[in-house]
């Protein structure tokens, strides 16, 4: 299934269908109108609460109005699954040390690209002619940004390489790197800023911004 953006919403409510079953109901985040979408389309819901954290749905549309949609038939994902969610591009700028070793010797760090990131993980492009990671290797990712604004969050993240191909331009590669270890605090400040980069996304694709 592919993982296109439907909507920035709020939960509404929590309800049981015709069924007995769970369904939720949502609004639009900016008040305006909710987006025209087929019955019975297979979605996901990524709900992401201050006290609760993340949590990843899936349901079926039952009910598209001009004012919310209600989603029958709903699961929950699992860790890995709900991880995989969603992919933004991005445009900023960072350093990746690596690879890691259990010595104190001092690593080799190259200025990055960050092309996209999501929950899971990040793509980077590294055009130094100096790098040769290996798919395997573990690397740290230092000053990783949503947007290059003074008041983005900034994440330093360990992560093991798992995909590398050339840059298009033939200057470099690109480095698929998986995420290893980050705290769920820091997942949830992620998942935060995820959602903020998304809802200006749409904001813009809409000509409100």
């Amino acid at each position: 299934m592919e993982n296109d953006l439907l909507l920035a919403g709020r939960l509404r409510a929590v309800l049981l269908d015709n069924n007995g079953e769970q369904a939720i109901e949502l609004i639009s985040l900016d008040g305006g109108d909710m987006p025209v979408a087929a019955y019975g389309l297979v979605v996901k819901i990524s709900v992401f609460s201050g006290k609760a954290g993340f949590l990843s749905l899936g349901g079926r549309i039952y009910i598209t109005h001009g004012t919310f949609w209600r989603i029958n038939e709903i699961k929950t994902y699992g860790e890995n699954e709900r991880r995989d969610y969603f992919r933004i591009k991005t445009r900023t700028i960072a350093k990746v040390t690596g690879p890691l070793r259990d010595s104190e010797e001092e690593l080799p760090t190259y200025k990055c690209s960050v092309t996209s990131v999501s929950l899971s993980g990040a793509l980077i492009a590294v055009s130094d002619e100096n790098c040769a990671l290996r798919e395997g290797e573990a690397v740290r990712i230092s000053g990783l940004k949503i947007e290059e604004d003074r008041n983005s969050d900034i994440f330093n993240v360990r992560a093991t390489v798992c995909r590398i191909v050339p840059q298009s331009n033939g200057e470099g590669w690109l480095y698929g790197c998986k995420f290893v270890d980050m705290p769920e605090k820091d997942t949830d400040r992620l998942c935060q800023a995820i959602f903020a980069k998304q809802r200006i996304d749409i904001q813009h694709r809409r000509g409100r911004l």
